[in-house]
């Protein structure tokens, strides 16, 4: 049924992430001073606990998805030396701690920005992450102004370990399972170009089922 199959997805995405993680704690630390990975190390372990606290609910609070997300985002920040900036701003008329989302539903897009995205930028990049209500949900605005989709495909297709976005597809089923009378898309994906019609980016458009907690949730 529909709670055994979102159980499964959940179940899905905590492997997918963690093998991620410790191959970018293994790229750290071979490549950075003790001081530096001890550090990395901290935070990696601080990120892995909310995680796996997190995997067991079904909804958590928008706070405790942004403090995941925060901190996801700066550990990629210190593997690659800064070479992107970061921004995420929850609305104003938005509070963070009375509004429940799924666990780990925005961590795919903003990885995908940054490893296909960012990465392959020449010059150092930046990630918006923003969060607007929207009719009896939330809208997850991600902006990258990396290569562009066209670009990364290109260099996924000469890659020789072509990775599959397992974490974007297992969180478009979650999605679709969430609200499954929905007729409209619950992500959209907008190539971004500058002023000469050269790509300049991705913007992806998450549209999130929420609920309201309790303030003391």
């Amino acid at each position: 049924n529909k709670k055994i199959a979102l159980q499964s997805l959940r179940r899905e995405m905590n492997p997918h992430f963690i093998f991620n993680s410790l191959n970018s704690v293994n790229h750290f630390i071979a490549t950075n001073n003790e001081l530096e990975a001890n550090q990395y190390l901290t935070k990696f372990s601080k990120l892995i606990r909310l995680i796996l606290d997190n995997s067991n609910q079904k909804i958590i609070s928008l706070e405790q998805e942004v403090t995941a997300l925060k901190l996801y985002i700066e550990l990629e920040a210190l593997r690659f030396n800064e070479k992107f900036t970061f921004r995420i701003h929850v609305a104003p008329d938005i509070s963070a701690n009375s509004i429940g989302v799924p666990p780990m539903i925005i961590q795919p897009f903003v990885e995908n920005a940054i490893w296909h995205g960012l990465l392959h930028k020449p010059t150092p990049g930046h990630l918006d992450v923003e969060f607007e209500r929207f009719a009896d949900g939330l809208k997850c605005t991600i902006t990258d102004n990396g290569i562009g989709r066209e670009k990364a495909a290109e260099l996924k297709s000469k890659s020789v370990n072509q990775e599959k976005s397992y974490g974007i597809q297992i969180t478009r089923d979650r999605l679709s399972m969430l609200d499954k009378d929905s007729k409209t898309s619950h992500v959209e994906v907008i190539n971004l170009t500058d002023k000469l019609g050269n790509a300049a980016g991705t913007r992806v458009i998450v549209k999130i089922m929420s609920a309201e907690l309790d303030p003391d949730f």
